[in-house]
């Protein structure tokens, strides 16, 4: 199958989506298809994949993050018909990949591509708007506050009252724990929502849940083991997540009921979204055994320290085989 696997981009996940496009990618070519890329910081380069670092190819920038606009999404779109790929393969992690507007304009131009449909992936990235939906289904979900993005006189009174501390402050539609912060003391929350208004999101901040780390992987209609992420210091923020500081468990032991019905819920929320692909959606298991969902990802990391592919390891399914599975469930092309 000729495969044109979409990356890298200007959004603050762009290593996390170079390195899910490498180890994609060279699965996909081992598996004999024909794989070429594109960065979507260059959307008029289309390259043969050849193995190398992505993230490093000649020509390709180390951007300060934006989004993708104007002039060059028609470059994108030349790009993909010109090439006419039988299948876009979506590694481009945040924003335009993720959002649903990568999905809307291989939908424009006939081209199947891997990830859910654009209204699936435009819910999930809205960490607002999905909690709302969340709270609609009866589906657990932690007790959040949505901030302007420009700064509004008196926007924090009452904040701490009402969502007690510590809470997580996070920007409403960036992934990879990018701008994440867990603020424990009154003094710190205005820093941590200017810094991710540095990132041009808007700040989200959410009760915290103590208690256990704990993923779902969805993969076209099934949902794998979950997996347990402990951070070895701290918590899972960015850095705990792609230095190696943190251990994960799977399979993982829980109270009677708690896995069967944390994965009942994922895939009642992916069904509700309108979900397809390969997704991932997060949890805290509180010290009383209840469940709280966090968000749902429609573009999961899929590099060689990310979940998606330790849950299916668990399972039976090596990397290759994951993708196997991908490309079968996505139906007829």
């Amino acid at each position: 199958m000729r495969i044109l696997v979409i990356y890298g981009g200007e959004s603050g996940e762009r290593d996390v989506s170079c390195a899910t496009a490498l180890a994609c990618a060279g699965h996909l070519a081992a598996d004999g298809h024909e794989v070429h890329t594109l960065d979507a910081a260059q959307p008029d380069r289309v390259l043969p994949f050849d193995g190398s670092e992505l993230g490093t190819r000649p020509g390709t920038i180390a951007p300060t993050p934006r989004e993708m606009h104007g002039e060059e999404v028609l470059a994108l779109g030349r790009s993909l018909l010109a090439h006419a790929p039988e299948l876009v393969y979506n590694c481009l992690h945040g924003g335009f990949g993720e959002d649903g507007r990568l999905a809307a304009l291989c939908s424009l131009l006939g081209l199947p591509q891997s990830s859910s449909p654009a209204n699936a992936a435009g819910i999930s990235m809205d960490k607002d708007f999905s909690k709302r939906l969340m709270r609609r289904l009866d589906l657990p979900t932690a007790d959040w506050c949505l901030l302007r993005l420009e700064p509004v006189d008196g926007e924090l009174d009452g904040l701490i009252e009402r969502l007690g501390l510590p809470l997580v402050v996070k920007p409403n539609t960036l992934g990879s724990s990018v701008g994440i912060t867990l603020v424990g003391k009154e003094d710190d929350l205005p820093a941590a929502v200017a810094l991710v208004r540095s990132l041009n999101d808007h700040p989200l901040l959410e009760r915290y849940v103590p208690g256990r780390e704990l993923t779902c992987a969805w993969v076209c209609g099934e949902t794998l083991p979950l997996v347990e992420i402990r951070a070895r210091e701290g918590w899972y923020d960015y850095q705990h997540k792609y230095s190696g500081g943190t251990d994960y468990h799977c399979p993982v032991e829980l109270p009677p009921g708690v896995a069967e019905s944390i994965a009942a819920h994922t895939r009642r929320l992916n069904e509700f979204f309108g979900c397809r692909g390969i997704t991932r959606t997060d949890w805290r298991l509180d010290p009383e055994g209840n469940a709280c969902c966090l968000e749902l990802n429609t573009v999961p990391g899929m590099t060689a320290t990310s979940l998606v592919p330790k849950a299916a390891a668990a399972a039976g399914m090596d990397f290759s085989a994951l993708l196997r599975r991908h490309l079968a469930g996505l139906g007829p092309r």
